[in-house]
């Protein structure tokens, strides 16, 4: 399993256009994402307008043709336009884990 992060700061003015790009982005996934990755979004501060994107993928080379899809670089663009920064995904390296019966 190869886990992925995002996370960016959107400007109140911009809100309800991200979260029609993360939506768009979300729906086309269901349509036609690749098998064996997931994907989860979340607004990390709704005060503040930050959001944490991680990607979780069975194999690599799921990883990698995904970044190359042309759903994944319209999302990056869309986010990078409204958010006035470079957005992009960071591979994650775990350390250490722990679970518990929920």
């Amino acid at each position: 399993m190869v886990r992925y992060i995002m996370s960016f700061h959107i400007p109140e003015s911009q809100l309800q256009t991200a979260t029609k790009i993360i939506n768009s982005y979300f729906d086309a996934l269901q349509k036609s994402g690749p098998a064996g990755m997931r994907s989860q979004c979340y607004e990390a501060n709704s005060e503040e307008n930050n959001f944490v994107h991680i990607k979780s993928f069975k194999k690599e080379a799921i990883a990698n043709n995904h970044f190359k899809s042309a759903i994944f670089k319209e999302y990056l663009q869309k986010l990078t336009a409204i958010s006035g920064k470079d957005v992009y995904f960071s591979k994650l390296y775990q350390q250490q884990t722990f679970e518990s019966i929920y």
